[in-house]
């Protein structure tokens, strides 16, 4: 068992606005998943993008606009998205408040890769 205390851990700020914490992942020793928090700042958003596993998030703070395959969800506390392997998704804080996910994967070797916005499921 390990314990990993969020504010001893580097915060990865490479997309503008969002501060993200892993928090479980290959490097802490998991074999089956890949977990952290992101926080993000009013405006702030993570661009269209694919995953190659499962991805779940859930809104612990403030409100978020998810895009899912097209979709457009307001999303407030603790609602949950579960979006599927390679479905075209993003999350933005539209509004004036900070908003915090969190964020899992079933897998320990997760990439995020980027899709056209004006690309399918858009």
């Amino acid at each position: 068992m390990a314990v990993i205390f969020a504010e001893q851990q580097p915060i990865d700020g490479s997309d503008p606005g969002v501060a993200a914490i892993r928090l479980v992942n290959k490097q802490r020793g998991a074999n089956h998943i890949t977990c952290g928090v992101a926080t993000f700042e009013p405006g702030a958003e993570i661009p269209m993008h694919t995953h190659p596993c499962e991805e779940s998030v859930i809104i612990l703070e403030g409100k978020a606009t998810a895009h899912v395959d097209g979709e457009v969800f307001q999303l407030g506390k603790y609602d949950t998205t579960f979006v599927p392997p390679l479905v075209p998704h993003c999350f933005k804080n539209e509004s004036d408040q900070k908003m915090v996910i969190s964020y899992f994967y079933p897998a320990v070797d997760v990439s995020r890769d980027p899709v056209d916005e004006g690309g399918p499921g858009q």
